[in-house]
């Protein structure tokens, strides 16, 4: 999913963008996206700031809340992180899930890094893998429980169950739009969504990957490409509206977010 550098940016205070940005993990969480691409959106004086404000905000809610603390240092923008929704994904635990036996699902940060690996995951005490993973990193533990021990391994990223977003920040619109096979824009301009349900079924099929792309708060896809100096035919395969006959005058970026993930999830494999 892309969204651009400036989202929230036009947001009088910190407060109320920082609860944008949580809608936004919500809904992005909801419908199993794995990636958030922040893109420039600015030939002149890309907002990178706000960019880099915006992905500390989401990785912080991505983050299991037992290793906030050790993650992230107090720092201005996170001021009111208190704010934020919980995202209750399957490694985000209950407290005292583990105490319950069966297969559980946490986080867990890498506090050492070496031929072993030592792990902080919220538990008595930390855990030891013998694999050689970044420190700093945040990695998903499977955990197989029966009474008072447990059996972990780490899950793979690519295991169908959902252990969180990642969030990169691209250099341009066209590295961002790089990595995958099928790239869909959404514009009110767009073919509406009705029209082209069976196109977009066959394509996410297709194999690949797929992206969608939303535009900002005062210019559409096809606006940011004409002031990047981008064709935009050559950069999205279907431009789509996926919210027809809409009665309001504009929709926020992050209305458009949740209609179109919602719509995306109905028909993706």
């Amino acid at each position: 999913m892309l969204l651009p550098y400036s989202f929230a940016s036009d947001v009088p205070s910190l407060r109320e963008a920082t609860v944008k940005a949580g809608f936004v993990g919500r809904v992005v969480a909801t419908f199993r996206v794995d990636e958030v691409i922040l893109y420039p959106d600015r030939r002149e004086k890309p907002d990178v700031r706000n960019a880099r404000w915006l992905k500390d905000v989401l990785d912080y809610l991505s983050t299991a809340p037992y290793l906030r603390m050790l993650k992230y240092p107090l720092k201005p923008g996170l001021r009111y992180a208190g704010l934020l929704p919980p995202l209750n994904i399957p490694s985000h635990p209950e407290p005292d899930a583990v105490k319950t036996d069966g297969t559980h699902y946490r986080q867990a940060l890498v506090i050492a890094s070496g031929e072993t690996s030592t792990l902080e995951a919220g538990l008595r005490k930390p855990l030891k893998i013998k694999r050689r993973l970044p420190k700093n990193a945040v990695v998903a533990l499977k955990l197989n429980v029966k009474g008072r021990r447990f059996k972990y391994s780490l899950v793979p990223r690519q295991s169908p169950v959902y252990t969180g977003y990642r969030v990169r920040i691209a250099d341009s619109l066209e590295n961002a739009l790089k990595p995958f096979s099928f790239r869909i824009a959404t514009s009110r301009l767009g073919e509406p969504v009705e029209n082209v349900l069976d196109k977009l079924r066959e394509r996410m099929a297709a194999g690949g990957r797929t992206c969608v792309a939303f535009g900002a708060f005062d210019r559409g896809l096809k606006q940011i490409a004409e002031e990047l100096q981008l064709d935009y035919s050559k950069l999205f395969d279907i431009t789509v509206n996926t919210a027809p006959r809409q009665a309001v005058k504009t929709i926020r970026t992050e209305e458009a977010l949740a209609y179109t993930l919602a719509i995306l999830n109905l028909i993706s494999p």
